[in-house]
């Protein structure tokens, strides 16, 4: 054989190895998310992973905005369009929507041969179904009722983990005497309510948390609760520096990170963060349950949805929710995202610190039925009751309302509510 043929023959066989290697377009699927800092990005990635290894394509496009109009918007142009993603990320009451208009596949079959009633926790399956049925799949379970602590400055201050109310204060004056930023946070409401329901769940307890914001009981809406809910985030606003209007909640997480802030009131996606700047927990922050919120996790559960009207091989779309929902993936992507997983039988063994605390609150919690719906995530109540709560408690917090005033218009907004 002459030399051009063998290189030739040789390059044939080196493109037909790679065609055959390379995924058909009715083996991939397209994906919508809103994973766009550092570290969610790593959290995508390790889903694309896993994704890949069952020989499946991966195409996605990314658009921030998690839960919110940004994305959600994306996503809704899209589907009128008739060129619906054969998955998109959704949370809480949105996926609600999403059923209510007959879009989305129905995933009963997979979830009763894997037995999903059995390993995911009862909140979480309260928004992954619809009339009974399966309709999302959950990723993980993060939670919001959290400290995130520079460790480096809590040691310099002589600080301790926050047990009570008074406790954080405390913490909180002696950041603030010592110049340092008491509180990172950013200029989004969805940021100021996450503050705001740690707040409300401490002051009001499970109950309280759980009839007012999550069923919407408007008899029981205490007043003098609510009130002082109001008085305690008026106290916060005197931890917060004045470059709260100009930045993101990761932009927040890196005042932590390099001892600007001492903490950070936030979700269990700074874990993620703080893993990709390649920091750990207990040697380079800290995570603490928010103070009188011990015992509960506010939680927010990322799934993914898939649209009716995506032409999919059935056998691609199957894939890739099992994959979504294997053990494997649930621990590598969660100990990538700082979240537990949305399973409860997944190892804590290969988590640190924070992961393994996490999953023991998580499955603790679940036996208890003490999972809450995270407010500012969308997981507590519809999207329409969200918005207007986010729009008070992020006014009161910015100082444009009184305590008088937000405690007349959130009572007006729950008894106002439709209820189910």
């Amino acid at each position: 054989m002459s030399q051009p043929r063998s290189i030739a023959f040789i390059c044939g066989l080196l493109l037909c190895a790679s065609a055959a290697a390379q995924p058909s377009s009715s083996n991939t699927v397209d994906i919508l998310h809103w994973w766009v800092s550092d570290g969610e990005k790593e959290s995508i990635n390790t889903i694309r992973r896993h994704v890949e290894k069952q020989g499946i394509g991966w195409h996605a496009e990314a658009f921030a905005g998690s839960g919110t109009h940004r994305f959600s918007d994306v996503l809704r142009r899209r589907v009128a369009a008739g060129k619906p993603p054969m998955a998109s990320q959704a949370i809480g009451y949105d996926i609600r929507d999403w059923a209510r208009q007959g879009k989305l596949l129905s995933l009963d079959n997979i979830a009763e041969e894997y037995q999903w009633d059995e390993v995911i926790p009862f909140a979480i399956q309260h928004l992954s179904k619809y009339q009974g049925h399966w309709v999302g799949v959950p990723i993980n379970t993060h939670s919001t009722n959290w400290l995130w602590v520079n460790h480096a400055q809590l040691t310099r201050l002589g600080l301790k983990q926050p047990d009570t109310w008074p406790d954080l204060i405390n913490m909180l004056d002696t950041a603030k005497a010592s110049g340092l930023i008491p509180i990172a946070i950013g200029r989004e409401a969805w940021e100021h309510t996450l503050l705001f329901e740690s707040v409300a769940a401490g002051v009001g307890g499970a109950e309280f948390y759980r009839r007012v914001f999550m069923e919407l009981d408007p008899t029981a809406l205490d007043i003098e609760i609510v009130d002082l809910i109001f008085q305690r985030m008026s106290l916060l606003r005197n931890y917060l520096d004045t470059g709260v209007t100009k930045r993101s909640w990761n932009q927040a997480t890196e005042l932590v990170h390099s001892g600007q802030a001492l903490l950070q009131v936030q979700g269990s996606w700074v874990g993620g963060e703080f893993k990709a700047m390649g920091l750990i927990s207990g040697r380079d922050y800290d995570c603490y349950r928010f103070p009188d919120t011990q015992g509960l996790v506010l939680f927010n559960s990322d799934q993914y949805i898939l649209f009716k009207d995506y032409a999919a091989e059935p056998e691609t779309r199957n894939k890739f929710v099992k994959t979504l929902m294997s053990i494997e993936l649930q621990r590598d992507l969660n100990i990538a995202t700082g979240a537990a997983p949305a399973r409860v039988d997944v190892p804590r063994a290969a988590f640190d610190q924070c992961g393994q605390q996490a999953i023991n609150d998580m499955r603790a919690a679940n036996m208890r039925r003490a999972m809450l719906g995270s407010i500012a995530m969308g997981n507590a109540n519809p999207g329409p009751v969200k918005n207007a709560l986010y729009k008070v408690i992020s006014d009161h917090l910015m100082g444009h309302i009184s305590n008088s005033q937000a405690v007349s218009r959130l009572a007006h907004i729950i008894s106002q509510a439709p209820r189910s």
